[in-house]
């Protein structure tokens, strides 16, 4: 203990203080294997809270079974679900039967259980494949629950992952643009900037002024600098949205507002040269804020567009796999039916033989019995001869009596 002790307080500066003794799951199997229950349990607890899976299993068998502990369903599940979530197959099965027979406090939940069913026969689990199997004969419409399911989550999926990715870039743009508009404005109030009102503005408009469209007059010397400043101020606020656009706008959207851009520059660069009066510049921005915004809108058509082909592509592929999985059912139907009736021909067959072998026996015995007979009666010697007795009739006294009738005399004996 002071040894513990002296090793916990010299390390209490680097390291977390461990116990002296540490168990492991060999040993806890092997307890359990000699079958000392208590310290399989108390060993087990320990790994399982530590975030073992296999220990977790072994809690939750403990308390289902009643081994060791007063069985419990309620308290088996909590240890099942947190072994399962870490992809063990035995208590990802077992918390599948929970759900069809309604224990543990879940409820009877078919299309849960073939999941987690699921996940432990993909990890090689004959026996959850076999439920599966049954599950599925034994519910018709359960194959089609389960897909449902399947792509009711993956769609759920989809949109959360689609409103994470929009709430970031609406956090992120919501604030870019904030520091954006304090930068333009901060602008808007600079003296240069104010020197170029009524002739220049980089800030877009939808209604441009006619005065500003029809001056024909080109920047002096004190306006290209001002022009020059307002420009490079101007480009520095709009870049401060560039990084969240590039990482949350399709490719093409960027694409559209980096020409935009260059065509401004390309518009102010001649504007600055004095190519270019301060109509021209208003016309020509006037001119691709329209073609931006067509550009931006065909975009989104198309995006819309593709996204419902996408929709589309994704129901006829799950509509093809619903038909592959129906064929793939019937076909194992059929093979299970072909089975059933090769195992009933080869009963039959065997029944017959067996009706004829026990025939074949029978005759055998009936004609050895026969044969013994024959036997017996060649070798068995002839029997006595027995004296002939001859047996007289009794006699009997004899009676006569005479009867006269005129001239006739009648005789009679007895």
């Amino acid at each position: 203990m002071k040894k513990t002790l002296h090793l916990c307080l010299s390390a209490a500066l680097t390291m977390v203080c461990l116990p002296a003794i540490s168990q492991t799951l060999a040993e806890a199997d092997a307890a359990y294997a000699r079958q000392d229950l208590k310290a399989a349990f108390e060993m087990y607890q320990k790994l399982a809270d530590g975030g073992d899976a296999a220990a977790q299993y072994q809690v939750g068998h403990f308390y289902e079974s009643g081994r060791h502990v007063a069985q419990s369903f309620d308290m088996a599940e909590p240890w099942y679900r947190k072994s399962a979530v870490q992809g063990y197959a035995k208590s990802q099965a077992n918390l599948a039967w929970l759900y069809v027979n309604a224990k543990g406090g879940l409820p009877k939940d078919i299309v849960q259980a073939v999941l987690w069913y699921e996940k432990a026969a993909a990890q090689g689990d004959m026996e959850s494949q076999e439920r599966i199997d049954n599950l599925y004969n034994f519910y018709p419409d359960l194959m089609a629950s389960v897909r449902n399911y399947k792509v009711a989550i993956l769609d759920k999926q989809r949109q959360e992952i689609a409103a994470q990715q929009q709430a970031a870039f609406d956090a992120e743009s919501e604030k870019n643009i904030q520091e954006s508009r304090a930068c333009l404005n901060k602008l808007t109030e600079d003296a240069r900037t104010k020197s170029l009102a009524g002739k220049f503005s980089p800030f877009g408009s939808n209604a441009v002024p006619m005065e500003m469209l029809a001056n024909t007059s080109k920047p002096n010397a004190k306006e290209k600098a001002a022009l020059s400043y307002v420009v490079a101020e101007w480009e520095k606020c709009i870049d401060i949205q560039a990084e969240p656009r590039k990482k949350y706008l399709p490719p093409e959207a960027n694409n559209i507002i980096s020409s935009y851009r260059l065509d401004l520059r390309s518009g102010f660069a001649d504007l600055y040269s004095g190519k270019s009066s301060y109509g021209d510049t208003a016309r020509m921005r006037a001119k691709l804020d329209i073609e931006f915004k067509q550009k931006i809108d065909t975009l989104s058509a198309k995006i819309q567009a593709q996204e419902f082909a996408d929709a589309k592509q994704r129901q006829e592929a799950e509509a093809q796999k619903r038909f592959a999985e129906a064929q793939s059912q019937q076909q194992r139907e059929a093979e299970k039916q072909r089975q059933a009736e090769a195992r009933r021909m080869l009963n039959m067959q065997e029944a017959q033989a067996r009706a004829q072998l026990e025939q074949n026996r029978q005759l055998q015995r009936n004609v050895d019995f026969l044969q013994g007979m024959q036997m017996q009666q060649m070798f068995r010697p002839p029997p006595p001869p027995q004296p002939v007795i001859i047996q007289q009739a009794p006699s009997y006294p004899t009676t006569c009596k005479s009867t006269r009738f005129g001239s006739t005399v009648t005789t009679n004996c007895f």
